[in-house]
């Protein structure tokens, strides 16, 4: 009896649960599986096919027996077999007191007369109650993901933006160190252009002393040549001198005419 409420509440529950969580249940719960390519059967053999489990479960009925038990009645017994099969087989168990009918028995069937009713009537109350809910938390995790994102890019840029400053951090180093390296060339020039001045000015100052002292050998040695013409001239040669001149000019006076 409990076996059989196990299995009506394993049936009736997918009213209960909410959207996601039967598509996760649906994958992990053994389904039927279908062929979708060709892939290793594991053998020496050629390949079989592979199999791809399926989103949802099978078929049932009567809440919790599979299709295919009946669909296999079918060919054998018409349409009515598996029930007829079902009723034959409770009536066993119940003439041969194999399932014997204890109070147990009807509190599970109280039990699942609740159920069935909590599930039908509530049951999909509840479950948009659960979907909203997971709905809620869906887009809030989207929501996170969404602003992690966010924030991943945002730390990409301002990483990029960091390595585009340190590339011209690089650039403006190496504009300092040639602007040091101008300062520097501008200091050399400057320095060998004073020094260029101090020897074009010592040089300069040599030539006019040597010019100087040339002007005063040349002043003392005239100044000493007419003393000494002077001391040298006579009387006589003055006369002489003055005789030669009245001639010259009369000379020329006469050419002149």
């Amino acid at each position: 009896m409990f076996g059989h409420l196990l299995l009506y509440l394993g049936s009736q529950s997918r009213l209960l649960l909410p959207k996601a969580v039967l598509v996760k249940h649906s994958k992990s719960c053994p389904t039927k599986m279908k062929p979708v390519c060709p892939g290793s059967s594991g053998g020496k053999g050629p390949p079989g096919p592979r199999l791809k489990r399926e989103l949802t479960s099978g078929k049932v009925r009567l809440g919790f027996l599979p299709d295919e038990w009946f669909l296999f009645f079918h060919s054998k017994t018409g349409v009515s077999g598996p029930y007829i099969f079902g009723i034959v087989v409770a009536n066993y168990l119940l003439s041969k007191e194999i399932y014997v009918l204890e109070h147990e028995y009807y509190s599970g069937l109280s039990i699942a007369l609740m159920l069935y009713l909590i599930t039908t009537k509530m049951g999909p109350g509840i479950g948009a109650s659960l979907d909203k809910e997971v709905d809620a938390n869906i887009a809030a995790w989207e929501k996170g993901r969404k602003e992690e994102i966010d924030f991943y890019k945002d730390v990409i840029k301002s990483c990029k933006d960091a390595q585009w400053r340190a590339e011209g951090q690089k650039v403006l180093m190496d504009a300092k160190k040639e602007n040091i390296s101008m300062q520097l060339e501008a200091i050399y020039r400057e320095r060998l252009m004073h020094v260029y001045r101090m020897v074009k000015g010592r040089m300069d100052y040599h030539v006019k002393r040597y010019q100087a002292e040339a002007r005063i050998h040349q002043k003392w040695m005239v100044g000493w040549i007419l003393e000494n013409v002077k001391k040298s001239i006579t009387a006589e040669l003055q006369q002489q001198a003055l005789k030669s001149a009245i001639q010259e000019l009369s000379a020329m006076a006469s050419r002149a005419k």
